[in-house]
């Protein structure tokens, strides 16, 4: 578990920082030209969603102290910045490649913006359970990106309802990627916790997930599930002693 200092860089450090700013440049790289082929662009966005999402929700709490992450993120700004210097507009057409359809380059900075304030919210109040945090992120990146990558090209072949635009097909895949999301969580950071005994409330979770997903408008989502998920994870799974209230 990473610890809350700037220390030293183990070897492992290293070798996970330089792999997910690689990792990372390589998928927006891959974004990028996915964009500008003529696909539509919900499948780019989708691609970084996921991808980083991953990334993040995967790596963050292996590092041994800050200075990984710190790192980490020195490596994708090297490479982002080689990169501008080869194309002055690349910034603005990595923006362009990450919106929604009519949605504003700012609109899209602040989705981003925001999912990552999220995220260290998340990480600073649940540091002492990885596993909370690490399903919240997930939930993020695979529920929500499930919903919409199922949603989009299967979305109302079976089920014609659907509700702000959002099929059945679509939730029904949010709700089956959270709890994968909570599973993964548990099967890396929480190997004292009996899943099967966990798993009626890991149902439960995983349905605040999809109601969260069904409602949220817009980028809301990208804020709002990670924080729901770690919540009802504190809540039902790992539940707070209530007695100080009283």
């Amino acid at each position: 578990m990473v610890d809350l200092v700037i220390g030293e860089l183990t070897p492992t450090d290293v070798v996970m920082a330089i792999a997910t700013g690689v990792i990372v440049s390589i998928v927006l790289t891959t974004a990028y030209y996915m964009s500008f082929s003529g696909m539509p662009k919900w499948k780019p966005r989708k691609l970084v969603h996921i991808s980083m999402g991953s990334v993040v929700g995967l790596t963050l709490v292996g590092y041994s102290n800050l200075s990984g992450p710190a790192f980490a993120l020195g490596v994708f700004v090297l490479i982002l910045f080689y990169a501008w210097a080869h194309k002055s507009e690349l910034i603005w057409d990595l923006l362009m490649a990450g919106s929604r359809e009519g949605e504003k380059r700012s609109t899209t900075f602040l989705a981003g913006f925001m999912g990552m304030v999220s995220f260290c919210i998340v990480f600073l109040v649940f540091f002492s359970r990885p596993e909370i945090f690490v399903a919240s992120i997930l939930a993020v990146a695979w529920a929500d990106g499930a919903g919409e990558a199922i949603g989009r090209p299967y979305g109302g072949r079976i089920f014609k309802r659907k509700y702000h635009n959002k099929s059945v097909e679509g939730s029904i895949a949010v709700f089956l990627f959270a709890i994968l999301a909570i599973v993964v969580s548990f099967v890396l950071y929480s190997s004292d916790t009996c899943i099967f005994c966990v798993f009626p409330h890991i149902l439960l979770v995983a349905i605040c997930v999809t109601v969260t997903e069904i409602l949220s408008v817009g980028w809301s989502d990208n804020f709002i599930i990670p924080m729901i998920t770690a919540i009802a994870m504190r809540l039902l799974i790992f539940p707070v002693d209530l007695l100080f209230f009283w």
